[in-house]
């Protein structure tokens, strides 16, 4: 994974969103007894969670030593969290556990191999969660249109030629929309430019997207969106309206229980 050079900065980022993050926690049952973070940063979300619902463990799971580290201390008076680097030591009853993947499984997508990506589905689908909760960037098959050449041009004056030129290498060109709004999603991360550039946010359309879930379970909330922050700051910055559902929550629960 490509380092993250802002730490302070890409954390700040990642906790204004909190209160948008934690939608599911009042629509599953009282049978979830333990909550997993999987790809909990530096546990930010584990440690508002578990102040509110002292009664349910947290088990935050990240690959970086470093937001392990950060989240450790950030709870270290909770008795109701665990932090983990390795999943293979992860136990817990599953048919009374819910796995969130918050802002994860793009990640997975930008720095896994076809094996990871394939062991990780494996562990979401097989492990036998009550829940799966996600909240991810995702856009329609149909996002992949002609941009707006107005839009366009509005990109092309506020940023700079080279961020541009940068962000076509990796993911293509901006006369396509749905590249156009990939880049509109990313263009205020400068301190952690190099990283983000690269990351591919949108890797699978919603039409992919929700076929990667197993069969047994059933989708029971299912909300696709623009974030209102990223329409706001573009609108701003741009003058640029975004016209397509950016954002997506849903909830999936096992049909055998």
């Amino acid at each position: 994974m490509e380092k993250i050079n802002d730490f302070a900065h890409y954390t700040t980022e990642m906790r204004k969103s909190l209160i948008d993050k934690i939608f599911f926690m009042d629509k599953m049952d009282n049978e979830v007894k333990t909550i997993v973070d999987y790809g909990c940063a530096d546990g930010v979300l584990i440690d508002f969670l578990s102040n509110i619902f002292p009664e349910i463990n947290f088990i935050g799971f990240d690959i970086s030593d470093e937001m392990i580290r950060a989240a450790e201390k950030r709870c270290e008076d909770k008795e109701n969290t665990v932090f983990l680097t390795n999943f293979d030591f992860f136990t817990c009853d599953c048919s009374k556990s819910s796995v969130n993947l918050s802002s994860l499984i793009h990640e997975v997508y930008s720095y896994g191999t076809k094996e990871s990506i394939d062991s990780f589905w494996n562990v979401i689908n097989n492990a036998g969660f009550r829940y799966i909760t996600v909240r991810d960037m995702c856009l329609d098959q149909s996002a992949h249109r002609p941009a707006l050449k107005e839009d366009i041009l509005k990109v092309r004056r506020f940023c700079k030629a080279e961020q541009i030129e940068q962000f076509e290498s990796y993911h293509g060109s901006l006369a396509d929309n749905y590249n156009l709004i990939h880049f509109l999603m990313k263009y205020r991360y400068q301190s952690n430019w190099e990283r983000e550039c690269k990351e591919n946010y949108l890797p699978l359309t919603m039409e992919q997207f929700i076929r990667q879930f197993a069969d047994n379970y059933e989708l029971t909330y299912f909300d696709h969106y623009t974030l209102p922050f990223l329409a706001q700051k573009v609108k701003q910055d741009m003058d640029i309206t975004i016209k397509d559902y950016t954002h997506v929550k849903m909830i999936l629960k096992r049909k055998d229980i």
